[in-house]
């Protein structure tokens, strides 16, 4: 069942300050138009998942793309803003070092690109799923600049805690050397095991290379170019610069519409990042899921269903909630 998108937070968490001056987001502008461009597409079988997982996942697609998004005055209007806000602490772990966090309570302008229609439905077809938008606000967008240590990738090896991404280029790609997007035509357990660590741990990101002969790096040929990834089954990169230069890139995420599919958030380490407002994100995000679960069963569910099976099917409605509870009372 495809659910409508989970409306944006009435409030914003008191950390943030959102800007009084910007531009205002118009897909018309910001946006190249849309000519349904043949999209190259990866399936995760070629990279050895099998059948019977693949049937588990929202879509069979691993990346698909590049291909042109943002227009010449979009980019400009990101840049602009990004003038106008900051960048987050530096990450002590292993990833990204140097990135803007919590940009669509930030920015209106970039609330609206992260949850506009039009771009819901280009990264759909890319994805092969119907998206929507990320349902965790702070997840919805971040910022990823390469770090002033030219010595250190823009972002380690890692799968996402989320289930899709989009990563848009805002610089020409000829105007800097290395810091490619690269992904591993792996297994995120084939990858666990050449970092020697578990699928699980693999958010936190690994320096270790990966075979150079499953590594992918893709060529966007101008600004403004995406890729779309199912992102929490794609073991990727940004690699380092082997020169200085600046080098951005927006980061959008997604969920799947339908409510039906298994939760590919990574609750419990979204939790651990203690982020503004992440108990009350994470509630409203479980509670929409399970509340479309519920309505959907008001209507379909039969009278000659049996106990057990309505049981079931209560429990299946609910167990984000409950789960949800479990994991904020043991933090």
């Amino acid at each position: 069942m495809n659910a409508a998108p989970l409306q944006f937070p009435k409030d914003t968490p008191d950390v943030y300050s959102v800007l009084d001056s910007e531009p205002v987001y118009d897909a018309s502008i910001h946006l190249i138009e849309d000519t349904e461009p043949e999209i190259k597409l990866d399936m995760l079988a070629d990279f050895g998942y099998s059948a019977e997982e693949i049937a588990t996942f929202p879509s069979p697609v691993a990346v698909g793309g590049p291909f042109p998004l943002l227009s010449a005055k979009g980019i400009a209007a990101i840049k602009e803003i990004l003038e106008s806000i900051q960048p987050t602490d530096p990450d002590t772990g292993n990833r990204a070092s140097n990135a803007v966090g919590g940009c669509t309570y930030k920015s209106k302008f970039l609330q609206d690109l992260a949850r506009c229609p039009e771009l819901i439905k280009r990264m759909s077809r890319a994805a092969g799923v119907q998206l929507a938008p990320h349902s965790i606000p702070h997840m919805q967008m971040y910022i990823n600049m390469a770090p002033e240590d030219i010595t250190q990738a823009v972002d380690n090896w890692h799968i996402d805690s989320i289930d899709y991404d989009c990563i848009i280029l805002l610089e020409d790609p000829a105007s800097f050397e290395g810091g490619r997007f690269q992904y591993f035509r792996g297994t995120d357990k084939e990858a666990a095991d050449i970092f020697e660590t578990t699928p699980d741990k693999l958010p936190l990101g690994f320096q270790t290379d990966l075979p150079a002969d499953k590594v992918v790096t893709v060529e966007k040929s101008n600004a403004g170019d995406v890729v779309c990834q199912q992102g929490a089954k794609v073991v990727h990169r940004a690699q380092r610069l082997f020169k200085q230069a600046t080098r951005t890139t927006v980061v959008i995420s997604f969920v799947p519409a339908d409510v039906n599919l298994k939760d590919g958030n990574n609750i419990k380490s979204i939790i651990g990042w203690d982020q503004p407002g992440t108990s009350t994100e994470l509630a409203r995000h479980v509670a929409w899921r399970s509340s479309n679960r519920l309505n959907e069963l008001t209507e379909n569910l039969s009278t000659n269903t049996d106990k057990q099976a309505v049981i079931d099917q209560l429990k299946s409605s609910v167990e984000d909630v409950n789960s949800l509870i479990g994991l904020l009372e043991k933090s």
